[in-house]
């Protein structure tokens, strides 16, 4: 009586039942694979972005640290064009340094009185290139080239525009 109500298992339930499997773990390897590209593509974009982000912020908050006109000055030490920020510290006078080494862009802080060597630099930014052009009005243009090539130009000016 039992074996009527039974049903008998075919082949083709298996088979069913291993080719839904196998498609959804295909599924999931695609998904997985384009996922993977996608993030990658984005983390390459980031790292773009973020080192002319960063250097451009960071050149930005020095100019509004230093908005007294006279404290930044373009100047050459060693063969190298340099941004120089000067400020007092509890009656010392130092100055910062922004430079381009050929592959970072640099800072270097150190006591005005003393002698200035680039090597001793800071990292900030890895680029391409980095150029400084004191304009009129002491306004500076500043133009940063990161490692694949892409390029960011602004105009920044110490203290009140006279």
């Amino acid at each position: 009586m039992n074996s009527r109500f039974t049903r008998k298992k075919h082949s083709i339930d298996s088979l069913a039942a291993l080719l839904l499997f196998a498609m959804y773990v295909l599924f999931l390897l695609f998904l997985m694979l384009f996922g993977a590209g996608n993030y990658q593509a984005s983390v390459k974009n980031l790292d773009t972005n973020n080192n002319l982000y960063t250097a451009s912020s960071y050149i930005t908050t020095k100019f509004r640290q230093h908005d007294i006109p006279g404290k930044t000055s373009l100047t050459e030490i060693q063969g190298t064009q340099v941004l120089c920020f000067q400020e007092t510290i509890e009656g010392k006078d130092y100055c910062t340094y922004i430079y381009f080494d050929g592959s970072h862009l640099k800072e270097l802080f150190t006591a005005s009185d003393s002698q200035a060597d680039l090597s001793m630099g800071t990292n900030l930014a890895q680029l391409q290139d980095f150029q400084i052009d004191a304009l009129e009005n002491t306004f500076y243009r500043i133009t940063l080239t990161d490692t694949d090539g892409h390029c960011s130009s602004f105009l920044l000016h110490p203290g009140v525009p006279a």
